[in-house]
């Protein structure tokens, strides 16, 4: 199940990665693209409004230039000046045409000698009318001799409102001397502005609320800065701020939401999709799984099988070659425990065929535990004469029962396994030097068999090593073995649902060192 969720995580993160990230992408270009939409709105509206504006000062500077500069004049008040100023109603005439609220002629000693006012003509009209600020433009404009040189328009408050005023030197326009500097007379214009002149020229409709405030734009509303004469700041002109990309972003959200659904609907489809194949993957690596293990079982029970039909076919041959060689000579005592002998092994020949017929799988795992009661010294001295007449050895088996009678529910089989490999490794790597010790007992729940040798000792970093099949340390490579021993023996205790472990190590030859191995097994109920 572990490895099932960790293939599925792995599969399904860069699914829900993608999406996420995708989705994220949309997202983000959706915003970045709402507010630059925005932004360039807001910089062009910016701009129209900066380029008005502009356009509004140069036109009344082009009008005070067309009644201040002169081909043919007249004397009016004592100032020369272009013959239209004669006409009448020239005062209603600027203020219906041109939005002009007045004009003034401003001589150098700064008296005014003429003045328009509201559209109407007035030969002395007081100073104090012209607009804050206007007398820096008046001396501009009373330097500059020639057209192009007259100053732009600029904006100024006057009553209250915004409004732009241009001023040009009163002047011939050519083929006659500019008058004396005590005699340059200036002509101002005072024109309101008219923000609904901007609303009528506003590019589509974007430029909307257009107004003028002494202070800075109010939110949610955009400006254009206004500074007077000398780069006095004066307010703002403002207009609402649409803001499109806006518009366009909770206008595309519908088509957003529906693209997150389906998005959404094919993750799910993914996902379940993804489930399937990963629990289909799972029942097939399970079942792999499963026959890996039946395969590894079938091999391990031939291997053991193997092992154990040398031993017993190793006493068989040597028991009946001492009755071939020695027969005559031994004793009818002698001759029966070598008789003896071969119908043990036999007879463990035959359980292992039996076994083998009788599981049908080979899985030495499946047998069940016996429950007839079994001796289990009798069955260890009875395994130590097949074991001691297989491998010819001399040594003495000291054998120490704890346990006071027969136990039940012992897997013999089981149990001829472990013994007859333990008995046999404490005979062939003690060189056949010393006893080999046996001891039955009981501690807790588990029945132990611990088989003691006095040969050389295993090393500590060895201790699990020793169990793997095949594997041998390098000092004992000289005594000859398979490898699979231990390996079948913990097997083969593990199915009677106990275990084999060491139980101590030695690491010199002698009475007091050797190797011990502890083989227990759960009392049966």
């Amino acid at each position: 199940s572990a490895h099932l969720a960790r293939r599925r995580r792995n599969l399904l993160l860069p699914i829900l990665l993608l999406a996420a990230i995708s989705l994220l992408a949309v997202a983000a270009v959706f915003y970045w693209s709402a507010g630059s939409l925005n932004q360039r709105e807001a910089e062009s509206q910016q701009a129209l409004v900066k380029s008005m504006i502009d356009l509004r000062r140069d036109s009344l500077r082009q009008l005070v230039i067309d009644y201040a500069w002169w081909d043919e004049a007249i004397v009016s008040y004592g100032v020369a000046l272009d013959e239209r100023w004669a006409k009448e109603g020239l005062g209603d005439y600027l203020r219906s045409t041109f939005l002009v609220a007045a004009g003034w002629v401003v001589s150098p000693q700064g008296e005014i000698k003429l003045a328009v006012d509201r559209g109407q003509g007035s030969n002395a009209v007081e100073a104090g009318h012209l607009p804050a600020g206007a007398n820096e433009l008046i001396v501009a404009a009373r330097n500059a001799d020639t057209i192009d040189s007259v100053p732009m328009a600029e904006f100024v408050v006057y009553e209250q409102e915004l409004a732009l005023a241009g001023a040009s030197l009163v002047a011939p326009v050519s083929g006659k001397p500019a008058p004396e500097p005590d005699e340059r007379n200036v002509m101002v214009f005072l024109q309101p502005v008219d923000l609904r002149v901007f609303d009528g020229a506003n590019a589509g409709g974007h430029i909307e609320d257009l107004h003028f405030v002494r202070g800075p734009a109010p939110p949610g509303y955009l400006a254009c800065p206004i500074t007077g004469i000398n780069g006095q700041a004066l307010g703002n002109i403002v207009w609402r701020d649409h803001r499109p990309g806006s518009d366009l972003l909770w206008s595309a959200a519908p088509l957003l939401l529906i693209a997150l659904l389906a998005v959404g609907s094919l993750l799910v489809l993914a996902i379940r999709r993804v489930d399937t194949l990963v629990s289909h993957e799972g029942r097939l690596s399970f079942s792999l799984f499963q026959e890996k293990q039946r395969r590894t079982q079938k091999s391990h029970f031939v291997s053991m099988v193997s092992h154990e039909l040398r031993t017993p076919l190793q006493a068989i041959g040597t028991s009946a070659d001492m009755l071939e060689r020695f027969g005559d000579q031994m004793s009818r005592r002698e001759r029966q425990e070598e008789v003896s002998t071969i119908r043990h092994a036999v007879a463990t020949l035959a359980r292992l065929v039996d076994d083998v017929l009788a599981t049908g799988r080979n899985e030495v795992a499946q047998e069940k535990n016996s429950t007839a009661p079994l001796d289990l010294e009798e069955f260890c001295q009875a395994m130590w004469r097949e074991v001691s007449i297989a491998l010819r050895s001399k040594q003495e088996l000291q054998l120490d029962n704890d346990l006071g009678g027969p136990v039940c529910g012992v897997n013999e089989l089981a149990l001829h396994t472990v013994l007859s490999n333990l008995l046999q490794n404490a005979v062939k790597y003690s060189r056949g030097e010393g006893p080999i010790k046996v001891k039955l007992d009981r501690e807790g729940d588990d029945y132990r068999v611990i088989v003691t040798d006095f040969g050389p000792g295993i090393a500590d970093a060895q201790r699990e090593a020793i169990f793997q099949p095949y594997w041998r340390a390098e000092e004992v490579e000289s005594i000859a073995g398979t490898g699979l021993g231990l390996a079948v023996a913990r097997s083969a205790a593990q199915s009677m649902g106990g275990d084999l472990r060491l139980g101590s190590t030695g690491k010199m030859r002698g009475p007091e060192c050797g190797t011990c191995f502890v083989v227990t097994w759960p009392v049966s109920g």
